[in-house]
């Protein structure tokens, strides 16, 4: 597992740009490393984030007994996103390249909204692995798009029917539909499906 920075609110590394009306954090993320910021007092909160730096930045929400992948992005540099992060979940900085990472975030405070229990959707949590020397670039239209490192495992939360893609010469690949077939906690081989799914075609 990679080594994680923890990062609360009086962490001394944070340095904080102060306005009337906005309040901005400033963060270096080390390289090829993760950080993880939680604020343990709010029952959820959203967060704003724009990446300063020349590289792209992974910014998800994780589930804080399982560090299960729950929603998140890519975020492109000189980009700006928003992302809701609540109350059972922590909010993680991603940088996967051999240099330095800065990114600016503002924290709103307050519960995002929730579905009801009715709308609810059920989840299966699992972990994709990728056992290939090559990193992996996936989509998961509407919860992020992470990049698979080589020899490598990230768990992830979805819900039934979620589909997860590989892109191939400028087309979506289906490899997968999550379903409650999939063991909860399942190891599943990122190279076997595209393996299958590249011969389906």
């Amino acid at each position: 597992m990679k080594h994680i920075a923890f990062l609360l609110l009086l962490f001394p590394s944070i340095l904080f740009a102060q306005k009337k009306d906005l309040a901005k954090s400033i963060l270096i993320i080390p390289p090829k490393q993760v950080v993880t910021v939680d604020y343990p007092y709010y029952k959820g909160f959203r967060v704003k984030v724009w990446n300063k730096a020349k590289f792209e930045v992974g910014v998800s929400a994780r589930n804080k007994e399982t560090d299960s992948l729950q929603k998140g992005f890519g975020l492109n540099k000189g980009a700006s996103a928003s992302l809701s992060v609540e109350e059972d979940m922590y909010l993680q900085f991603e940088n996967r390249f051999f240099a330095p990472l800065k990114v600016e975030y503002t924290i709103f405070k307050g519960k995002p909204g929730k579905k009801k229990v009715g709308e609810l959707t059920p989840q299966r949590g699992f972990y994709l692995v990728n056992t290939t020397a090559q990193a992996i670039p996936l989509k998961i239209p509407g919860v992020m798009n992470p990049n698979l490192s080589p020899f490598s495992k990230s768990g992830v939360d979805l819900p039934i029917g979620q589909k997860i893609l590989l892109s191939v010469a400028g087309k979506d690949l289906l490899l997968l539909t999550v379903s409650d077939s999939i063991p909860k906690g399942a190891q599943v081989n990122v190279a076997d499906l595209i393996d299958r799914a590249l011969n389906k075609e």
